[in-house]
């Protein structure tokens, strides 16, 4: 939403992300991410959630200070503005990926979800890893 074209959509996100940086209700805490009820029969995306109700401060945005926040607002919705650069496709994404999505297909609920992910996960963790064909032992008798 911060790059929207329309300005107040850009005045709204940012307010909601001072909003969220100013609350004290962790005090120190690291801040739980919990993942907001979406409203299908929303027409643009910003009404997908409900924002009186989601206190959201995105991570990428860590490093920007609440005066940076301010700017962005009154920049045009074309400018680019640079965000930290993080790789998403790297191999081991795809992989997580893949057990996310294997995952999902077998099991509706969140908690059995995260039980097949993590059993899998210890279950590649406890099996020897060949890097290549000189790791595997041929017995020649």
């Amino acid at each position: 939403m911060l790059t929207d074209g329309e300005k107040h959509i850009r005045e709204l996100a940012a307010r909601r992300i001072l909003k969220a940086r100013n609350s004290t209700t962790t005090g120190n805490l690291p801040r739980t991410f919990e993942v907001p009820e979406l409203n299908f029969d929303a027409k643009s995306y910003i009404d997908l959630i409900n924002w009186q109700e989601t206190n959201f401060d995105p991570p990428i945005l860590k490093n920007q200070t609440n005066d940076e926040l301010i700017q962005i607002i009154e920049k045009k919705g074309d400018e680019t503005i640079l965000f930290f650069r993080l790789p998403c496709h790297t191999q081991a994404v795809e992989r997580s990926v893949k057990i996310v999505t294997e995952a999902a297909m077998l099991a509706c609920d969140k908690k059995a979800r995260d039980g097949m992910i993590h059993a899998k996960l210890a279950s590649r963790k406890a099996m020897p890893k060949f890097d290549s064909r000189k790791d595997f032992f041929y017995k020649n008798e």
